[in-house]
């Protein structure tokens, strides 16, 4: 009998311990659209946290009750799409701003219903991914409006409370704001590109200890000779591209004299589609545009720059980093692999 208790409360114990890990361990809730409405705070959001961008975009279309603003490169989310055509319905003020949309000849038209085509031209592209929801909610990033950049992609994308930022969407300007206690600058590309990237490598000049840098596509000299002059200065500089471009970016780091920059690429599937740098735990730069000429110069973009990051955006940001690591490598310098005996008999 004795042996039957013990084993009784045994089994009790361990499975006791079991729970309170697994209590431990357990990944945090995902972040929904209602988290958005109850912080005061700018929230990110990432399938790589656990998030559901695509459901909280459209829980935040599904929310309007006045106005809906997009500027958008690619909407072919059927779910986007459906919450867009339903608040058409509703009689709702809807705008779109798009490149590429699907569905555009079925799309309810409304006197209230305005779509825009912004066809593409020769390495110019309207690249933004904004919302502005009435005129108090605003949503950017780095993800398109489709299932291959919510779903499967690495991808970032913001909410913010600001009516000054949803007005610098609607009419492609920039400029200064505030949200809570978090200084923000939003710019509007072509038009403020000098100003963007002038506050960019002036940003990056004023790091003291660390550079992340997660992008998809890197290609742009002014940027890494900053990137560079960081690297010798003592900043540890951490570069994450996707695989497609780390061709070109190594190209800009052979191009620097005697450079220490290290490159990781991507090399697992789906593409790592980030823009978004992450200056001394402190400063976030994200956005639609990728650090190149076209994304600088020629495209219509945007970037955000938040300052004084809070302790759970920071927590998301190093979560999302963590997990891009999982899933790079370095590419640049390439190591040169140890020869086997016989062949170092060989050289020899």
């Amino acid at each position: 009998m004795k042996n039957k208790a013990y084993a009784r409360i045994k089994i009790a114990v361990t499975a006791g311990s079991l729970f309170i890990l697994g209590i431990f361990l357990k990944s945090p809730p995902a972040d929904t659209f209602q988290t958005f409405l109850s912080s005061s705070e700018p929230v990110i959001y990432s399938k790589q946290c656990n998030d559901e961008p695509l459901k909280v975009l459209c829980d935040a279309i599904d929310s309007a009750k006045y106005d809906i603003f997009l500027r958008i490169y690619r909407l072919t989310s059927p779910e986007i799409y459906t919450s867009f055509a339903n608040q058409a319905k509703a009689n709702l003020p809807v705008t779109i701003h798009y490149e590429k949309m699907t569905g555009v000849t079925d799309f309810p038209h409304t006197s209230k219903v305005t779509l825009v085509e912004h066809p593409a031209k020769v390495r110019k592209l309207m690249h933004q991914k904004a919302l502005a929801i009435d005129n108090t909610y605003a949503w950017l990033g780095s993800a398109n409006y489709t299932h291959p950049s919510l779903i499967q992609d690495s991808n970032l994308i913001i909410g913010l409370k600001s009516s000054e930022l949803c007005q610098h969407i609607k009419k492609e300007s920039s400029g200064e704001f505030k949200i809570h206690k978090q200084n923000a600058q939003y710019f509007s590309l072509p038009g403020d590109q000098r100003q963007a990237l002038s506050t960019i490598l002036q940003t990056l000049k004023t790091a003291k200890k660390t550079i992340r840098v997660a992008m998809f596509a890197l290609t742009y000299p002014p940027i890494f000779l900053e990137l560079n002059a960081a690297q010798k200065r003592g900043v540890n500089v951490q570069i994450l591209v996707d695989k497609d471009f780390k061709k070109l970016a190594i190209r800009q780091i052979e191009a620097l004299k005697n450079s220490s920059l290290t490159l990781q690429a991507k090399v697992t599937r789906h593409r790592l589609h980030h823009k978004f740098a992450i200056i001394d735990n402190r400063v976030l730069i994200t956005g639609s545009a990728n650090w190149s000429e076209a994304g600088f110069n020629l495209n219509s973009e945007d970037i955000l720059i938040l300052d004084n990051l809070t302790t759970k955006q920071l927590k998301k940001l190093n979560t999302i980093w963590k997990d891009l690591e999982n899933q790079c490598a370095v590419v640049y310098p390439i190591k040169e692999q140890a020869l086997p005996l016989t062949e170092e008999k060989r050289v020899a």
